[in-house]
């Protein structure tokens, strides 16, 4: 048999994938990208059955209905004749005013963008020949990371500590383990003899003891309740979101709506006719998903969404991007390296996944792993659309399981400024090394004063996630011989006439202006995709003049000003450098 799963880098499409695969099926992922192309037809040609998950949760209702109602077209029309199609619809079709619990015969009444456009969606396929709907309920477990439940965490672990309501509404969550089990009945089982699904958990609880379980789980202290009424933080959002500027408001109306309305289901339907009854308990599950969260379940790094919607990286970031590039391009010459692996593909501020850009545009073979499928599948559709080849790499979040799971080596392996995000920074230099066919290239952060006034000053709550130990190339320069490899080359770079901010000073300037996107020739709007995408020839040069600082800077003061550590191993057993 032959499945194809879109959305197969999401949450819930992953394990789905992860699920087919265990079962013998031959499982194909179709990414977002080509909903609209012609490559879509040809996976789908041959295939038994069609998951379609893909789409967003979050953005404008012209972008969501875009991509569910257009991208659930595009893939409808290429599925097969004769093929099931399974749709994953949501219960946010229902709406709030319902008598609860709902079912397959209550009246539909979506009340946000993204329940209106996936019933827009449900009308395309719903009635036609071999499709099933399905509608589950909000998603939990492991691996989920954008979520209402980790984002409810990473509140806590921030601070916040009152919600809006007094949190004895109801909710009615589902664990990803029961959906996967729903799906592969629906698409793998017989023909199931309605078109439409409601999937739910065992039983719907509070949201305060939801939350509870989670925190404790989790390693939190669980928020407070009943000081901001309902109806309060519903003003207070409709406001803030009449006057907020460049995407989604921190508090939105919707926000509030799913934090204190009531909502259960029945799936009474599922389980006389397809059989399947969910088991996970809502009580230990949650708590075994906060328990996943307080080991390290997440998307690992910085939060890089925003910059795809708005690319200003900040000139320090466009400078490193150089400065690395040139260490890179030396080493590759040292050892003759052909291929290059960008692991793990992120570290930096700004767009994250392409300082090996520039190494392809060379002609090498380029790799990039993540431990995210989101900010994976993002980073390959930017590749994509650069016309760069890139060969994406998706990691289990331990850094202890990553060499066996990679399945290919490259000459050189770098990363930059990404050992900091891990509890322990070692486990991935050895998966590093592992892959590594001839030489290692690390970049850290160096520990000035500019380094500490961030720390201090403006990016607190980043740094309380950072592991400052993973900063010492000492440790990293010993680990060499048990590596396989030898010490080459240390140094510092990047030492632009500027401190270390991260901050780009056009995002603050139209901030203050109240503007909502780069202005693309603003003097203080810096990226390297212009030039990635042939349009700004003259930023190596512009970059240059910068350097020209840099080049002429005292050595013996560069410790105390340089942004950037880095250390070259090479394949071998002594140790040297130079």
């Amino acid at each position: 048999m032959r499945a194809v799963v879109t959305g197969a880098g999401g949450f819930i499409g992953g394990h789905l994938v992860r699920a087919l695969a265990a079962t013998g099926v031959d499982v194909v992922g179709v990414p977002h990208r080509d909903f609209f192309g012609g490559n879509v037809a040809e996976v789908m040609a041959g295939a038994d059955v069609v998951f379609h998950l893909a789409g967003p949760y979050r953005g404008s209702a012209s972008a969501l209905r875009a991509a569910h109602v257009d991208g659930t077209e595009a893939v409808f029309t290429a599925t097969p004749s004769g093929t099931r199609f399974v749709y994953v619809s949501s219960t946010s079709v229902f709406g709030w005013d319902q008598t609860w619990p709902a079912d397959e015969h209550s009246p539909v009444a979506p009340a946000s963008a993204y329940g209106a456009a996936k019933l827009a969606a449900e009308d395309l396929v719903r009635g036609r020949h071999g499709v099933v709907v399905v509608r589950p309920t909000i998603v939990y477990g492991p691996g989920d990371e954008h979520g209402m439940l980790p984002r409810t965490v990473r509140l806590l672990r921030r601070g916040v500590r009152v919600m809006p309501g007094d949190g004895t509404n109801r909710v009615h969550l589902l664990h990803v383990d029961d959906c996967i089990a729903a799906l592969l009945r629906v698409g793998l089982g017989p023909m199931p003899p309605s078109p439409v699904y409601v999937l739910c958990g065992p039983a719907p609880c509070r949201l305060r003891d939801a939350v509870a379980w989670v925190a404790e789980g989790a390693g939190v202290r669980p928020p407070a309740w009943g000081r901001v009424p309902a109806g309060a933080a519903r003003r207070a959002a409709s406001m803030l979101e009449r006057v907020w500027r460049g995407g989604e408001a921190p508090l939105s109306v919707h926000s509030v709506e799913v934090a204190t309305r009531d909502r259960a289901y029945s799936a009474a339907r599922a389980a006389d006719e397809l059989g399947w009854t969910p088991e996970v308990d809502p009580e230990a599950g949650l708590r075994a998903y906060g328990e996943s969260l307080r080991a390290g379940g997440g998307a690992v790094g910085f939060d890089w969404r925003g910059y795809f919607t708005d690319p200003d990286e900040g000139l320090g970031t466009v400078y490193e991007r150089f400065g690395l590039d040139h260490i890179l391009d030396e080493a590759c010459a040292r050892v003759g390296a052909t291929s290059v692996l960008h692991a793990p593909a992120f570290g930096m501020m700004g767009i994250p996944g392409l300082d090996a850009a520039l190494v392809a545009r060379r002609g090498l073979r380029v790799g990039i792993a993540d431990t995210d499928a989101e900010r994976l599948a993002a980073v390959v559709d930017l590749w994509e659309r650069l016309g760069l080849p890139v060969e994406p790499h998706l990691l289990p979040e331990d850094p202890a399981a990553w060499p066996a799971t990679l399945g290919s080596t490259y000459d050189l392996v770098f990363s930059f400024a990404a050992l900091w995000w891990f509890a322990d920074p070692w486990r991935v230099v050895e998966a590093q090394a592992r892959w590594a066919e001839r030489a290692l290239v690390t970049s850290v952060p160096n520990k000035n004063v500019f380094m500490r006034l961030r720390a201090a000053l403006w990016h607190r709550r980043l740094f309380d996630e950072l592991n400052e130990d993973a900063l010492d190339t000492a440790r990293l320069e010993a680990m060499a011989p048990d590596l396989g490899m030898r010490v080459v080359e240390r140094g510092l770079f990047d030492l632009p006439p500027f401190p270390d901010t991260s901050v780009p000073i056009g995002k603050v300037l139209r901030a203050f202006r109240g503007k909502e996107s780069a202005d693309p020739e603003g003097a203080w709007a810096w990226s390297i995709l212009p030039y990635l995408d042939g349009e700004a020839d003259d930023l190596p040069a512009r970059i240059d003049r910068v350097g020209a600082f840099e080049r002429h800077f005292p050595r013996v003061l560069a410790p105390a000003w340089a942004h950037h550590r880095y250390v070259v191993m090479e394949r071998g057993t002594s140790s040297q450098s130079r």
